[in-house]
């Protein structure tokens, strides 16, 4: 949340009561060490931009942070030899930073993607976090890897906005609205270009110190594991013998672990498949074919069944109604209303 003030401000809004609004009041948003829950703040970042009438919001909010705002992970990504190790350290420990933010690079045939995912438990749209987030990596990768750098391409799954706005400045390029995918399109020689302030020496010791933050698995593992599940849904292969290889332990462990956190492997993919559910249903309005293989499901009769059960009503009636979401430990519709029980 860092710059919202300043950002809110400049567009005549009264920040401080849409911050107490919203119930973000007692919390310092200008310290970027500072976390604060993700539903909230992106419920008032959409809100902020809709009486601003300003759709780039978020992207405003992007040209105020700098590595700096990343705190410990910024400082080890300067001192990384090349663009690839930067990244790749990221994927490692973002989460240090973030429990929200799925972040992935992939490179393939001299193409190279950086791509966010979103997890976070919210009805509403997230086209204000997505452009902050992606506007804030732009400038991470713009900082490291030199003013010669320009992206191959830009991308968002939302629409285009309706009005004149900064995009096109801020990213130096057109971006593509409207895709499936949010994040940073780069030529994969690009990853490999040296970061001129890298200091292997000053890296090691700051590694040691990340290396030692993340190596606390008991206080982190329900977030962990379900970042994992939104990573491995869409492949249908998320159990938790999946989950617990990614993670380098075995099933035993991770079923111990997760319930010291009070949670279960099937209670925080039901929750994933949910959050999905809702987004991609309404929200987005995607396809139920395309959004039953998103959720992980063999095909579209079993989501159907699955649905039905969870939301009380089937996917397409749901999203012509305003029937809420069913909230986390509550009973589903069908075993509310089922004779004899």
């Amino acid at each position: 949340m860092t710059g919202y003030v300043d950002v809110a401000e400049s567009l005549g809004l009264d920040a401080r009561r849409l911050i107490k609004k919203f119930g973000l009041h007692g919390l310092n948003l200008s310290d970027a060490n500072t976390l604060i829950p993700a539903g909230p703040a992106a419920e008032l970042l959409e809100h902020s931009a809709a009486v601003a009438g300003a759709e780039d919001f978020g992207l405003r909010m992007a040209a105020k942070r700098s590595l700096a705002h990343l705190g410990p992970i910024g400082l080890v990504a300067r001192e990384q030899p090349t663009l690839r190790h930067a990244l790749r350290m990221f994927e490692r420990h973002f989460r240090l930073y973030s429990e929200t933010v799925i972040l992935r690079l992939e490179d393939h045939d001299g193409v190279a993607s950086l791509s966010f995912q979103l997890v976070m438990a919210t009805s509403g749209r997230l086209r204000q976090v997505i452009e902050a987030v992606v506007g804030a990596a732009f400038r991470t990768v713009d900082t490291l890897a030199g003013n010669a750098w320009i992206p191959d391409g830009i991308s968002f799954s939302h629409p285009a906005p309706q009005g004149r706005t900064i995009h096109n400045s801020f990213f130096n390029t057109r971006p593509h609205f409207g895709n499936g995918f949010d994040g940073i399109l780069l030529r994969a020689a690009d990853l490999d270009a040296p970061i001129s302030t890298a200091d292997p020496v000053m890296a090691r010791y700051v590694r040691q110190y990340l290396d030692a933050m993340i190596a606390q698995p008991d206080l982190t593992i329900d977030a962990t594991v379900r970042q994992l599940v939104f990573t491995l849904l869409p492949s249908g292969r998320c159990t938790s013998d999946g989950l617990a290889s990614h993670l380098g332990l075995n099933r035993r462990t991770l079923h111990r672990r997760l319930a010291l956190r009070g949670e279960t492997v099937s209670t925080i993919i039901n929750d994933a498949r949910i959050e999905l559910a809702q987004r991609h249903v309404k929200t987005e309005r995607r396809s139920l074919t395309e959004t039953a293989q998103l959720l992980g499901f063999s095909g579209l009769p079993t989501f159907s069944r699955w649905f039905q059960r969870q939301f009380g009503s089937s996917a397409t009636t749901w999203r012509k109604t305003d029937i809420p979401a069913p909230t986390r430990g509550a009973p589903t519709i069908s075993r509310v209303v089922a004779p004899g029980k």
